[in-house]
Order: C-alpha cells, then sequence, then structure tokens
C-alpha cells in the first residue's frame, strides 16, 4: 500500500486521469451490461498491481511511461465497453479504423505492447539486453491477456472475444508494436534510463 500511495503523490496526473476513465467505461459498460467488464476491472487492478510493483522495485518509472499505460487502460476499456459508432459492431474494438486495414482493437493492442515494452525495458535496463528483455517480457504480457480473453469467451457466449483469426491478429498486433518500441528505444535509448550508446556498445563488443 506505502508503494502504491507512493506513486500516486509522485504521478498524481496519470493517477487521476485513470481513475476518471476507469469509472467513467465502468458506468457505461454497467449501463450497457457488458459482461466483459468483470474482466476487465479485475485485469486492470492486476496490473496497476504490477505497475506498482515495476515502479517500487525498478523505478521510479518515467512520467511518459505511466502516461503511455495509463493512456493504454483507457482505450482498452473504451474499446471493450463502448459502443461502435458506425453500428456495424456491438463495441467499438469492432471500428474500422482504416476499411479492411487496421481495427481500432489492432492498434490498441499494438499501442499497448509497445508501451509495456518501453516500460519493462525500462526495469531491465540494469541488464546487458534491457530491448531484448523488455520485447519478450511484453509478448508474455500479451499472451496472458489473450488466454485471459479466450478463457472468459470460452464460458460466455456474448463476450465479444473473436475468434482464433482475431487471437492471430492480436499477437500480431503485439510484435508491431513491441517491434516499433524496440526500434525507437534503440534510436532514442530507454525513457529514463539507458540512452542509446551505454547498450550498443556491450552489444558490438559481445558481436566482435
Amino acid at each position: 500500500m506505502r508503494a502504491f500511495s507512493t506513486l500516486v503523490r509522485r504521478a498524481p496526473w496519470p493517477a487521476l486521469f485513470t481513475l476518471i476513465h476507469v469509472i467513467g467505461f465502468s458506468i457505461v459498460g454497467a449501463a450497457r451490461h457488458q459482461t466483459f467488464l468483470w474482466v476487465y476491472l479485475p485485469a486492470l487492478a492486476a496490473c496497476i498491481a504490477i505497475v506498482v510493483f515495476v515502479d517500487h522495485r525498478y523505478g521510479p518509472i518515467p512520467g511518459p511511461l505511466l502516461w503511455l499505460l495509463t493512456i493504454w487502460a483507457g482505450l482498452h476499456l473504451a474499446g471493450g465497453l463502448l459502443p461502435d459508432p458506425s453500428g456495424q459492431r456491438d463495441i467499438l474494438y469492432g471500428l474500422w479504423l482504416i476499411d479492411g486495414v487496421l481495427r481500432w482493437d489492432q492498434l490498441v493492442h499494438g499501442f499497448g505492447i509497445g508501451a509495456a515494452t518501453a516500460t519493462l525495458a525500462f526495469a531491465a535496463r540494469e541488464t546487458d539486453r534491457p530491448l531484448m528483455w523488455g520485447f519478450v517480457a511484453a509478448q508474455v504480457v500479451g499472451l496472458v491477456n489473450e488466454i485471459a480473453e479466450n478463457t472468459f469467451a470460452h464460458f460466455v457466449s456474448t463476450s465479444n472475444v473473436g475468434d482464433a483469426v482475431n487471437t492471430m491478429w492480436d499477437l500480431t498486433w503485439h510484435v508491431i508494436g513491441a517491434t516499433i518500441a524496440v526500434l525507437w528505444m534503440r534510436r532514442s535509448g530507454i525513457p529514463g534510463g539507458v540512452v542509446p550508446e551505454e547498450y550498443r556498445s556491450p552489444m558490438r563488443e559481445h558481436a566482435g
């Protein structure tokens, strides 16, 4: 609890933004009788606990990363609880942002795992391969999410979770999002952590 309060005091605005969108989207989800709400809330609580742990053990997590994580949470809740404005699907996750190319679902999965990759790379910044560990750990996060969603969908037919093809696209976008994050950090450095030269040099020495 002390670690949680410390994080909130240090980053009150991301914490407030998280509280607002969780309350707002929960009200909308409950009003629309979205059963997936009761998966999202425990999952979100677990994710917050992980963020608090990382911040306490390996932090402090830089503010920009906290903002990326809370924006991801908001986009994820919106996708599963708000209606599709086009009327073609029951939830926003079914909305085509670019017809036949990119859905809200895929964008959020890519963005979220990219944010997770950057955060976990920050946590692994003292290792020789922070980008690799960030990438791998973020894929595990994405895989656990898919397992949880598909397990719930197995028991609740109205869950709005897609089929196996949808799951494969989610996993594909996990890789895309993580790859973009790694390429960005390789060029610009890990936010609040390692600058590019500090992890490129060991790589070159090891390769030589």
